[in-house]
């Protein structure tokens, strides 16, 4: 049985977290290189072959895979979830039988980080601290106000601009006890998400999302080509009607996705309605339906509609924009590496 490879289960796993909502889980995943072990668990009377799969992580994101409560260092809240997600994108036949967590004997990225990088880094962690039960903000207002000043400097002089509109700390205070961010939970996630495309852009990462597709051969010769003209015409793209081209390409991808895996023998759909040659909608949704039942893959079949919604939706949008094309073609290109994994193709 071909295992599907590691970058394209770990990135599928990372946009199946975001779907759920649960982005700190997605960002711990998106720091870890992912290991598959050379040999399976073959389970007695099944045709499921179990994977033992390494989690390579930060030091400082070890801790966060075992239960702290737990005298035997039972797996955390954090590593189920994760767990959870990276069997969620696995062909049927596969399954997660051991998830470790293991920290780099060497952290590079983290010798390789830039001044910048370390003092938005720090600022992320203050701001976190202080919303969440940590240091009074009169305690470290000026520190806060001092890392501002230096991070847009030295994002000046590289043409970019900071994207923390706080001036202050007690400025940050107004914003988190305004009302919609009651939990320390959601205080996390949005301070994390403030920061997060700056950080991809300087890392030299993608900037609209840590998911981003790596461009893998499905087999599919259109669904290929069709990702192929995506890719080129993203970054070319300047006006409103390249953008809605860009829409509409998307819309074609799935469209041509849909037809390569939809087998009406099969594949039932959930009103009953036998879908059109151009109804990705519902011949995904069948192909979810039959091949990843049940509540658990919820997210697989919202995230396929959600892509298909966006493509519609950007090729008739007269204020389109690079943001909106960017977007569009990152979440078709995600559908087109899930559908891939849960078909075998990868």
């Amino acid at each position: 049985m071909k295992v599907p490879n590691p970058d394209i289960i770990k990135m599928s796993a990372i946009a199946y977290l975001r779907e759920l909502g649960e982005h700190e889980e997605a960002d711990i995943l998106s720091r870890c290189k992912l290991e598959i072990g050379d040999t399976g668990q073959r389970y007695t009377g099944s045709t499921k072959l179990g994977l033992n799969i390494t989690l390579r992580c930060r030091a400082s994101d070890l801790v966060k895979f075992k239960d702290q409560n737990s005298f035997w260092g039972l797996p955390s809240d954090t590593c189920l979830t994760i767990k959870n997600a990276i069997e969620s994108v696995l062909p049927a036949q596969l399954k997660v039988h051991v998830l470790s967590a293991r920290s780099l004997l060497v952290d590079r990225d983290e010798f390789e980080k830039t001044e910048l990088e370390r003092l938005i880094e720090a600022q992320i962690d203050l701001m976190i601290a202080v919303s969440t039960g940590g240091p009074r903000i009169q305690t470290k207002n000026n520190e806060y106000r001092q890392h501002r000043e230096l991070i847009r400097e030295k994002l000046q002089a590289i043409g970019k601009t900071d994207p923390n509109p706080f001036e202050d700390l007690w400025a940050w205070y107004g914003r988190w006890s305004s009302g919609d961010l009651p939990t320390y939970k959601s205080r996390r996630e949005y301070v994390r998400a403030l920061y997060r495309d700056l950080l991809e852009d300087l890392a030299g990462a993608p900037v609209v999302s840590p998911s981003e597709p790596a461009k893998e051969p499905t087999g599919w010769e259109k669904v290929d080509r069709l990702v192929d003209s995506i890719i080129q015409k993203v970054p070319k793209a300047k006006c409103e009607e390249e953008f809605q081209t860009i829409g509409l390409l998307c819309r074609e991808c799935l469209i041509a996705l849909a037809q390569a895996v939809y087998d009406p023998s099969k594949h039932e759909t959930s009103d009953g309605i036998v879908p059109s040659k151009t109804d990705a909608y519902r011949m995904l949704e069948s192909y979810f339906l039959k091949e990843y039942s049940g509540s658990t893959n919820e997210a697989l079949r919202r995230h396929a509609k959600a892509a298909l919604v966006l493509a519609n939706e950007l090729q008739h949008k007269n204020t389109a924009t690079a943001k909106h094309a960017a977007l569009c073609a990152k979440a078709t290109r995600t559908v087109v590496n899930i559908v891939a994994i849960t078909s075998e193709r990868r």
